[in-house]
This record gives structure tokens, C-alpha cells and sequence, in this order.
């Protein structure tokens, strides 16, 4: 009887210790899992786009091996939990399931990849592009390597070693929505995932893992939690009991290190001015440059707080910008993609000042290429007269036919209003904007013709024996003209960054502008720098992860012997262009106004822009009827709204928002919200402001007149039809 009690006593000691020390559970949304999913037609074969959604861009994004994400068990605190990787379980993050084959007809047409009419490679594809059968956007690389530590990962007793596991770009590109019985999916669209909530559950079970292998130090024939994990892990080497013991040393050091960085990311949200992100938003640029110049570097004061979110921009069209971003602020696809790869965990070793500075061999630069070439198509819109490559979504059945009269009279507001930013139609119905040259600039076009960049490109142009080729010139709008939410934009010219002298960056910083002034809010006090000290200099933000990506590209380039007519190609034919400004008047409202380089957003094209929602670039406005509407039926309706939500309304443009009835009477609510984001405009980073068409002409970021009710839906009726 003693030791029955006593056991009973150990379980109650055991059991408050790890009910003391467990994290919170993570609320997830239930959506439902008996759709019709259908990949809209957007040019590409569905051979294409499965490789595309699971190319590796050599990425570690979770920072722990492929073997081991697959082995954890879900955060829940039960005996037995289902599996992590789970495609059902990942898909209540935002994720999109995919098949492990489009050889598999039945598991592949379920997916939606039998809607496509192209005549692709399905069903008779050999292909195995997701053979690890995860959601897309997840690609497992090769050995677990960190060229700053030049160590691997074993695994034990097996004689093989961890493979890299990291998100790419599809994850976060790739669009999905609810219509009545169809989820209709769009490759290149704006994601609906929350990385956040992701991080959280994956550490809180990485948790779980330890606290088990911690406070009940079983033995091996006992299935706790741990030796389910190790046991999964190590497969029959797990029956030795030295590689029992090394794998679980091996554990507990890369999970204590993956504790201080969870430390440091949870820190990044709470710092002064920071702000949460949620579902479908991400502070991409603070987030490299945290990766980049805090982690990857080790340099702490390089820190930033998460406080410019923006949505996750629709991609189709962009390989033929002169500039991207939502700041407009990069022009080289290389040096964008390669950054977002270091961004999200692609190793780079900038720390050893040696001969292996910028060595970044476990990055498959070769795959970052060939999903450009794929976005962008095989030739030159202006010789095609269309833009090939991956195309926008088109409105279509299951959604409701559109009205051909509100078409007409949209089309006639969108020339009258909205053309002199958002440039004419890409669809070649239009012809204007492959006929009038002013939409189209070469790359060096208002370019510093001295500029290391730009020798460098002409450099290549000589050696190739090429001629620049000309890009869709897109429109760039100071904030302080459109009024819209600042943090995205002020972030990228006023953050500097500490980096030492061997990285070799230039040392070029931009002042920011005087405390007065028309400035937006939540504007006038630019996160202070770090301080400059001994053997470090002090540069923007923007170039110098400019300057480093051009670093560590050129790096790979010479590693592999790439020709100057490779490096152009690989480049996209465009010079390594950086940019935070654009010229304009400081203050705009004073006659004594002086010429300044001022924080700016672009306006890009609108094809497809009906199937991006939330609105702005910070993802603030819920819909495009309120986008088109007065802030105070912004404030109104949508002061704070839920995000993550996947149902669509046709009417207004946008997910269904609100739990309960607000002033538009008619849009769908939302019965459950457990899991969802609610988004708070107040807060700046948030806010929905800008971008206005009122009938205060004070109103800042003005862009014309209020429009009718009337008006607005013809507005939006013609953008559902670019």
C-alpha cells in the first residue's frame, strides 16, 4: 500500500510539475475539410507548379532537420498526440495541402490538380516533387550543414545525416479561398498563414519533447512522449543504447539553442513600437534583416522590433518590374530572391573573416533562377504583346457572372481616376500598355551612371555582348502624399545597422527628416540606431543587405565559375539597384518646401487584385468597397476586424471580418473565431489610413472625390475582370 501510494504521489508531483512548466496551448481555426479544391488557370502545367511549391531553396527556416519535424507529435497535452507534420493539422495554420505525386490520380485530383485544362504532365507525371508529402511552400534540402560551423548533423547509428527542412517562397505566395462547396487556390497570391501562431505551436511541442525526456527519464521500452520521438528519429538504431544517449544529448543542446532564438523572436515582439502580425501579414524585411544582421551575424544590437507588417504581395507580373517590394526599394531578382532565402534561414557564413566569408553553398542558387524564369515566361512582354509566365488570376465560374454594365462603367472611373498610378490593363485585350513607350524604362534609367552597381552591370553588358532590356515602370508615391500607414516604408530608410569591418558594407546612412512637418502618425521617432563603435560601420538598413546579398551572390558566382553571360541571366539583366526614397517636396504643404529623398510605396498593376485580400500593403482594410470608401466608414465598419478567415464575398471583395453585424448589413459573419487574428488599425504599423476618396480635400493621402455607392461596385466590378 505504500508504494501504491507513493506512485500515485510521484504521478501528482510529475504532473503539477509539468502542468506548472508547460507553455499555453495555440488556438487554431477548424475549417473544413470537404471542399472541392480547384487550382485556378494561370499558364502554368501542373507539373510546373508542383515543382514549384516544393523546389528547395536551401532554406532552415524552423531551424531544426527535416527528421526530426517529422517525428514531433502535436502540442497537446494527452498521452498520445497525432503527428506534427500532419497535412491536416499544418492546414489550420494557413497551409495548403499538397500530394506527395501527381502520379497519384486520386490523392492529386482531390487536391485540385484535375481542375487544371492545361495538358500538363498530371496524370502521367513520374515525378515525385513532394515526396515527403508536406504543404506547399515546405522543401526539404540536402545534409544539415552551417558553413559557419562547418558541422553536420548525424544521425546515430544509422551512418546517414539530418537533412535541411525550410519553407520557400510558395508557402507564403500562394493564395487560397472559400466559395460556397470550392476552395479556389491561386499560385502566386497572397498567403492566408500565420507564421507566428506555427512558431509557437513548434516550439511549444519541441517543449513538451524535452519536459518528457526531462522529468520522466523512463526507460527505453516505456513510450513516453521522448522515446516516441527518438524512436521515430533514429528508426531500429534506437535499440542501441549509445545511440540512444547521444541522440538525446544531441537533443537537448539543439533544443536548448532552439529555445534562446524563440527567446529572441518572441523578443523582436515586444520590443518598443512592435506589433503583431497574424494571418496573412509578416514583417518580411525586419525579419531578414534580424535574421541576417542579428542571428546569422551574432551581433545583438542589430535587433529590430516587428513593426511594419505587410501582406504577403501577389507575385504574377512581378518578374518584370523595375522595381518590387512594396517600398519599391529592390530592382535585381537575384539579389530579392537570395535575400528572402537568407531571410528565412538559407546559411550563410558571415561570421568567419576567411576565405569562406559569404559562403553560402548550401543555397541552390540555380533553383532561385529557374522559379524566376518560371514567374516571368519565355519571352519579353513587349515582343509577346502579353505577359506570359504565371498569369493572374481570371474571375470565373464557381463565382457569380460579372455585370457587364457595371464593367463598362468601372472601366470608364478606372481610366479617369485610377490609371495615372495603377498603370492601364496587363491583359492583352488593352493594348496601351505595350504600345505607349512611357510605361517602360531601361534599369539604369534615373540610375547614378558612377555607381558600383551600375558600372558592374555595363561591365556585363559589354562582356555579353547585350543591350539593356526595357521594364514595366511602376508607379512610386512619397507616404506622405498617400497617407497610408508608414512603418513599412520608414523601416527600411531609417533602421541602420552595425556590421564589422570585414563584411566591407559602405558605411551610407540617410538622415532622417525633421520632427515636423505633415509626417503620418506614428512616424516622427524612427527606432533609435545602434552605436557606432571600433571596427564596425554603421549603414542603412537597405543598402546594406544590398551590398551583403551582392556579396554572397557574387561569392557563388565565382565558386562556380559562371561566365559574365550567366551572371546577367541570373541577375534577370538588371544591375544590383537599392533604394529606401523617392524625390519629392519637404514639407509637401509649405511654398518654401525644399527637394527631399522621401519614404515612398509603389503602385502596381491591379489584374488579379481582387483575389489578395485584406487591402494596402499592411493588409489594414478588409475589403475593397471600404478600400474605395471615407475613413469614417473605415472606422465604422472595420476599426478592428478578424483575419484568417478563408470565406469569400463577391459583393464587397474580401474574406468575411466581423463576428457581428456592423454597418454594411449584408456581409457574411463569422460563426466560430477561436484561432482567428484580430487586427487592431489603431496601433501604428496597423493602420487604415490613406488611400482615400473623400470629399475633404484636407483629408491626408486624398486621392479624388467620394464616390457613389454606385460607382463603387461599377469600380469593383471592373477590377474583378482584370
Amino acid at each position: 500500500m505504500n508504494l501504491r501510494r507513493f506512485f500515485i504521489l510521484a504521478v501528482i508531483v510529475i504532473a503539477a510539475a509539468i502542468y506548472h512548466l508547460r507553455p499555453w496551448s495555440v488556438d487554431l481555426p477548424q475549417y473544413s475539410s470537404q471542399l472541392t479544391n480547384q487550382w485556378l488557370n494561370q499558364g502554368w502545367s501542373n507539373d510546373d507548379r508542383h515543382w514549384f511549391h516544393h523546389a528547395t531553396q536551401g532554406t532552415n527556416t524552423f531551424g531544426l532537420p527535416y527528421e526530426w519535424f517529422i517525428a514531433l507529435e502535436q502540442p497537446v497535452f494527452v498521452p498520445w498526440a497525432k503527428m506534427f507534420a500532419d497535412q491536416d493539422y499544418l492546414a489550420r495554420f494557413g497551409f495548403i495541402q499538397s500530394p506527395s505525386s501527381l502520379a497519384d490520380r486520386q490523392n492529386a485530383s482531390r487536391l485540385g490538380f484535375g481542375s487544371n485544362p492545361l495538358p500538363a504532365a498530371y496524370p502521367d507525371s513520374k515525378h515525385r516533387w513532394n515526396e515527403f508529402n508536406l504543404p506547399v511552400g515546405f522543401a526539404v534540402s540536402g545534409d544539415w550543414y552551417d558553413p559557419r560551423t562547418r558541422v553536420d548533423l548525424p544521425i546515430y547509428g544509422t551512418g546517414r545525416k539530418a537533412r535541411s527542412l525550410g519553407l520557400t517562397c510558395a508557402a507564403c505566395h500562394t493564395g487560397q479561398l472559400e466559395y460556397e462547396s470550392n476552395r479556389l487556390l491561386i499560385d502566386g497570391g497572397a498567403g492566408m498563414i500565420s507564421l507566428d501562431k506555427f512558431r509557437v505551436a513548434l516550439q511549444t511541442s519541441l517543449k513538451y519533447t524535452a519536459l518528457s525526456g526531462k522529468l520522466l527519464p523512463m526507460p527505453h521500452w516505456v513510450p513516453t512522449r521522448f522515446n516516441r520521438f527518438a524512436k521515430r528519429v533514429l528508426g531500429d538504431a534506437y535499440a542501441d543504447e549509445s545511440n540512444r544517449d547521444a541522440f538525446k544529448q544531441q537533443f537537448m543542446e539543439l533544443a536548448g539553442h532552439l529555445k534562446t532564438q524563440a527567446e529572441l523572436e518572441e523578443l523582436q515582439t515586444k520590443l518598443p513600437n512592435a506589433v503583431e502580425e497574424g494571418y496573412t501579414r509578416l514583417d518580411a524585411l525586419n525579419r531578414i534583416g534580424n535574421e541576417v544582421f542579428q542571428a546569422q551575424m551574432g551581433i545583438r544590437e542589430n535587433m529590430h522590433p516587428i513593426s511594419g507588417p505587410v501582406s504577403f504581395p501577389y507575385i504574377w507580373n512581378a518578374p518584370w518590374f523595375n522595381w518590387v517590394q512594396y517600398n519599391s526599394s529592390i530592382m535585381q531578382p537575384m539579389v530579392r530572391n537570395l535575400g528572402e532565402a537568407m531571410g528565412v534561414k538559407g546559411k550563410v557564413n558571415l561570421v568567419d573573416n576567411s576565405v569562406q566569408t559569404f559562403d553560402a553553398s548550401g543555397i541552390p542558387v540555380e533553383h532561385l533562377h529557374e522559379m524566376e524564369m518560371l514567374l516571368r515566361g519565355d519571352e519579353h512582354p513587349l515582343k509577346a504583346k502579353e505577359f506570359r509566365g504565371l498569369r493572374s488570376p481570371r474571375w470565373d465560374k464557381p463565382l457569380p457572372e460579372l455585370d457587364a454594365s457595371r464593367v463598362q462603367h468601372g472601366a470608364k472611373l478606372y481610366s479617369e481616376i485610377c490609371v495615372h498610378c495603377h498603370l492601364p490593363p496587363l491583359h492583352a485585350a488593352d493594348r496601351k500598355i505595350f504600345d505607349e513607350a512611357k510605361y517602360w524604362q531601361t534599369p539604369t534609367t534615373g540610375l547614378d551612371a558612377n555607381a558600383p552597381a551600375v558600372k558592374e552591370f555595363q561591365a556585363l553588358l559589354k562582356v555579353s555582348q547585350s543591350k539593356e532590356e526595357k521594364f514595366l515602370a511602376l508607379v512610386t508615391k512619397p507616404v506622405m502624399d498617400i497617407g497610408t500607414d508608414c512603418r513599412a516604408a520608414y523601416d527600411m530608410v531609417y533602421r541602420t545597422v552595425s556590421t564589422p569591418d570585414f563584411i566591407g558594407n559602405s558605411g551610407t546612412d540617410l538622415r532622417p527628416l525633421a520632427a515636423r512637418g505633415p509626417a503620418p502618425a506614428g512616424c516622427e521617432l524612427p527606432t533609435p540606431s545602434p552605436a557606432r563603435k571600433d571596427g564596425f560601420r554603421l549603414t542603412n538598413f537597405g543598402v546594406a543587405l544590398g551590398e551583403v546579398v551582392a556579396k554572397t551572390k557574387q561569392h557563388w558566382y565565382e565558386a562556380t565559375n559562371k561566365t559574365g553571360k550567366e551572371q546577367l541571366a541570373f541577375d534577370g539583366e538588371r544591375p544590383n539597384g537599392i533604394r529606401a526614397t523617392v524625390a519629392g517636396k519637404y514639407p509637401y504643404d509649405d511654398p518654401r518646401a525644399v527637394d527631399r529623398e522621401l519614404p515612398a510605396y509603389k503602385a502596381r498593376p491591379l489584374n488579379g487584385v481582387w483575389a489578395t485580400a485584406p487591402f494596402l500593403h499592411n493588409g489594414s482594410v478588409p475589403n475593397l468597397y471600404l478600400l474605395l470608401s471615407p475613413q469614417d466608414k473605415r472606422e465604422a465598419e472595420a476599426r478592428m476586424f478578424w483575419t484568417g478567415n478563408r470565406e469569400f464575398d463577391p459583393k464587397y471583395v474580401g474574406y468575411a471580418y466581423r463576428s457581428d453585424a456592423g454597418t454594411l448589413k449584408d456581409v457574411p459573419l463569422i460563426k466560430d473565431t477561436t484561432g482567428l487574428f484580430r487586427l487592431d488599425t489603431t496601433k501604428a504599423g496597423n493602420r487604415n489610413t490613406g488611400h482615400l476618396f473623400t470629399k475633404d480635400e484636407t483629408a491626408a493621402g486624398r486621392i479624388g472625390r467620394e464616390f457613389t455607392d454606385e460607382e463603387r461596385f461599377a469600380i469593383i466590378e471592373y477590377l474583378k475582370s482584370l
